[in-house]
């Protein structure tokens, strides 16, 4: 039995003493929120204990390996934790999406007692605080010394051109202001997706196509799956290469297949045209 014991604890510092030898490698990763902050977001290595923090474009760099958990926290964004795989090394940059976090106003409860539904029963309800304006009469005319006018005074805070209906309310100011809430945080939005978008393509333009290429498939990718020759892979990229507003959703995790049945397609017809020569 102690024997036993002896070679189950042997084999579990063993495997102790082996994923502590792991080396931990820099990872890249970016912040993708529906707002314009995206810096000083907290990144935390809840596994090794390290932290860092999120630069004005959303990008952060921590050193991390596979099954490590990565804990996100922003004070305007919900948390969350999100446990590493392989293959998130193999990828430029880690993509984490945060959520904004929504407050919720507090409940208002309306009874039948609330209001009765009659003007005049509920106007009466309405508590007024002193009796500051009862002497006050709004259709009685003053004129005093200093201050003599002939004819109806002119309101120039609100000129009547801007309320047609005589009245004291510019309803087409109201009006722009109401459909203003109901916009704003739509073209937010747009916009936020828009310069996300534009910051990405500037960080794309950053590297050549072949170097993209090269940081997603290997060298024997081109010669043993493409059956490219390997004096003929500088051509290729050449032959096969795309803009890069064409190249950005190629590059994108989700849509690898789709970058490489391009090159599939394109260096059939790259061997039919060396052919031909």
């Amino acid at each position: 039995m102690k024997t036993l014991f002896l070679v189950i604890l042997s084999l579990f510092l063993g495997h102790q003493l082996f994923s502590q030898g792991i080396e931990r490698k820099v990872l890249r990763g970016i912040i993708v929120v529906d707002s314009f902050d995206v810096e000083n977001i907290s990144v935390h290595n809840i596994s090794s204990n390290v932290g860092a923090k999120t630069d004005i474009d959303g990008k952060f760099s921590i050193r991390a390996r596979a099954t490590d958990t990565l804990f996100f926290e922003g004070s305007s964004f919900v948390s969350q934790k999100y446990i590493l795989t392989q293959k998130d090394f193999w990828k430029e940059e880690l993509e984490i999406r945060l959520h904004v976090k929504i407050t919720e106003l507090d409940e208002l409860i309306i009874t039948p007692y609330t209001l009765s539904g009659n003007l005049t029963e509920d106007t009466k309800r309405i508590q007024v605080y002193g009796d500051g304006f009862a002497a006050i009469d709004a259709k009685k005319v003053m004129h005093y010394e200093d201050d003599v006018r002939s004819g109806a005074p002119v309101n120039t805070a609100m000129p009547t051109i801007l309320a047609p209906n005589g009245s004291n309310f510019n309803f087409l100011a109201i009006g722009a202001g109401l459909v203003s809430l109901f916009i704003k945080p739509s073209l937010s939005k747009s916009n936020s997706k828009r310069v996300f978008e534009e910051r990405r393509i500037k960080a794309l333009q950053s590297k050549s196509y072949s170097d993209h290429l090269f940081e997603r498939f290997s060298h024997n990718f081109f010669v043993e799956t493409l059956k490219i020759k390997n004096e003929d892979i500088p051509m290729f990229m050449g032959f096969s290469e795309l803009n890069v507003y064409e190249l950005s959703p190629l590059l994108k995790p989700e849509n690898e297949l789709k970058l490489i049945e391009y090159l599939i397609q394109k260096a059939a017809e790259f061997k039919k045209q060396n052919q031909k020569e």
